[in-house]
């Protein structure tokens, strides 16, 4: 393969991609890219819906069983993000869907699913929270549709709402279906007696909550898996929660696709919206509509304390208005401000900084939702850690070089693995952690930090024989966000050094991108740890942002 990169290649391939970027803005001056459809979402949607007729579509739960069937991998199981191998949540919960919704017309489905999860460690795996990372809902909805008696499953303890706030914030994300999980076995395995009067105070408590935490509209967190989830548990419960399933019905209903499918969540409009703000920044060019796009971010601002988490005013979140104020969206909302030219000073950045260090954990470290959480998708982590970290650089040398930030970075320190990586929770291992890592330790001026020089060795070592990177494994094809994520990195540390590496990345970028301007996305994105997706802008704004580093930063530099 031919790896010169030639000038006119770049110009053309940056502004296809510019006007790519541009033909998808929103009529608010904010973007979003799509997200791909999910068996678990489609699954559990599906069962919502069929569990009140009344209120689904004509066709839609007909349109999203066939979705399903024709999306079942050739082994018999289901995966995430369409084109997934097939994983132990996704096969147990869509199989459990199927033989309630339409057991005669999928039989033959149903069977190949049970035959996967028998051969992958049968229910004792699905039981198993260890081994299966949705535990709670797979082993629910393998006892509600009668493939297991509900005196087999783990029992969830709807007492839990009775704890300390302190204790029961940190099941973070998942406590709505806790919660809804463990009224709905309550029901099919009732607690003894005496314990009744707990059971009634704890039930009251928790619909109480699940009232007060469900978005304006209907939604929780913005995602139909979990909110169909909860229609479906608070229904079989029999708790009196009609009104909370009744505006859940309508969200559920508009999340659906074309195709009958539903995505994981509604979107990641203000993840994109900030990857187009640093795309048009590394070009140097203006933001179209800055004005506009400004005052979108600001408004998108909690400026009240958070219920749910109980975290403080001054966070962001993913998409509104259900989402929950979370780190990663925090920090690209600040650097995409700072770089739309609000100072430092402005009330919307101080008050977001005081969210930062009311959220840092005790190891120095941050978390997404909840501070020292553990949950296995909301524990420490040092892609996080990173982007707090490059938010706090764009700020006044009191934040740069703070308390705060020098326990972060005694944090990265303790995590960097021998060979140079680092872990990222919200993508798959090591490419993304590495080289966010790099960029907040560039962007703070410790390029020459040994911890810098180890992830740009691990990065130049870990490329694929084709030009791109992947994983970091060796075995994955290289895809067009972690060949981005690397090139960028490097760039920013030292182009000359790496200058061969960084070249055939950019080759691959090339001679990939799609006629439209867009490259194809990947799944590499996470959710509950395990869980994968893909996003199309993440495959379109982070090569947009490679390229233009590159040609501003060895072309033209």
């Amino acid at each position: 393969m031919e790896e010169k990169v030639f000038p006119h290649e770049l110009v053309d391939a940056q502004h296809r991609a510019f006007d790519f970027l541009e033909s998808h803005r929103r009529s608010d001056g904010s973007w979003v890219g799509e997200m791909s459809s999910s068996a678990l979402a489609t699954a559990i949607s599906c069962l919502a819906l069929s569990l009140h007729p009344d209120a689904a579509p004509e066709g839609a739960v007909e349109r999203g069983l066939g979705w399903l069937a024709a999306d079942q991998n050739p082994d018999g199981g289901w995966g995430d993000g369409v084109v997934d191998p097939s994983n132990m949540n996704a096969t147990s919960l869509t199989a459990a869907v199927l033989s309630m919704c339409a057991p005669r017309e999928y039989e033959e489905e149903i069977r190949a699913a049970r035959e996967w999860v028998d051969r992958h460690g049968g229910f004792e795996a699905i039981n198993d929270p260890s081994r299966v990372t949705l535990s709670g809902p797979c082993r629910s909805l393998w006892a509600l549709c009668g493939f297991v008696r509900w005196e087999e499953i783990r029992k969830l303890p709807t007492e839990m709402i009775l704890l300390p706030r302190r204790i029961r914030r940190t099941v973070s994300t998942t406590f709505p279906a806790f919660l809804s999980l463990s009224m709905m076995h309550e029901r099919f395995v009732p607690s003894p007696g005496f314990w009744q009067p707990v059971k009634r105070r704890a039930t009251k408590e928790a619909l109480g909550w699940l009232r007060k935490a469900q978005g304006p509209n209907g939604s929780y967190e913005e995602s139909a898996f979990l909110t169909s989830l909860i229609v479906v548990a608070l229904t079989q419960a029999e708790v009196g929660a009609t009104d909370i399933v009744g505006r859940a019905l309508p969200f559920i209903r508009e999340s659906q696709r074309e195709d009958g499918s539903w995505p994981i969540d509604r979107d990641l409009e203000n993840f994109d919206s900030a990857q187009a703000v640093f795309a048009y920044h590394a070009a140097g060019r203006p933001v179209p509509r800055a004005g506009e796009l400004r005052r979108w971010f600001l408004a998108g601002q909690f400026r009240k304390p958070f219920f749910a988490t109980s975290s403080p005013p001054g966070g962001w979140a993913w998409a509104l208005p259900a989402g929950w104020p979370d780190s990663d969206d925090t920090a690209y909302a600040l650097k995409a401000l700072r770089l739309l030219g609000v100072p430092p000073d402005h009330e919307a950045i101080r008050l977001g900084l005081s969210w930062c260090y009311a959220m840092q954990n005790r190891d120095g470290s941050w978390p997404t939702f909840v501070r020292n959480s553990r949950m296995p998708f909301d524990h420490d982590d040092p892609y996080i850690t990173s982007q707090i970290l490059s938010a706090f650089s764009m700020m006044e040398k009191e934040v740069r070089e703070g308390r705060s930030a020098r326990r972060a970075l005694r944090y990265l320190r303790e995590k960097q693995h021998e060979d140079g990586s680092f872990d990222s929770l919200w993508f798959r291992a090591y490419t993304r952690g590495t080289a966010n890592v790099l960029e907040a330790l560039v962007d703070l001026g410790l390029a020459q930090d040994e911890m810098a020089q180890k992830a740009a060795r691990w990065l130049a070592t870990h490329q694929n024989d084709d030009g791109g990177w992947s994983d970091g494994h060796g075995e994955a094809p290289s895809t067009a966000e972690e060949t981005s994520w690397a090139v960028g990195a490097l760039l920013s540390y030292d182009p000359a050094r790496h200058r061969r590496e960084i070249e055939r990345g950019v080759r691959w970028l090339i001679d990939r991108q799609r006629p439209d301007g867009g490259w194809d996305p990947a799944v590499i994105g996470l959710y509950y740890a395990s869980l994968s997706y893909s996003n199309s802008f993440y495959a379109l704004t982070y090569p947009l942002i490679a390229l233009s580093r590159y040609r501003r930063r060895v072309l033209e530099g």
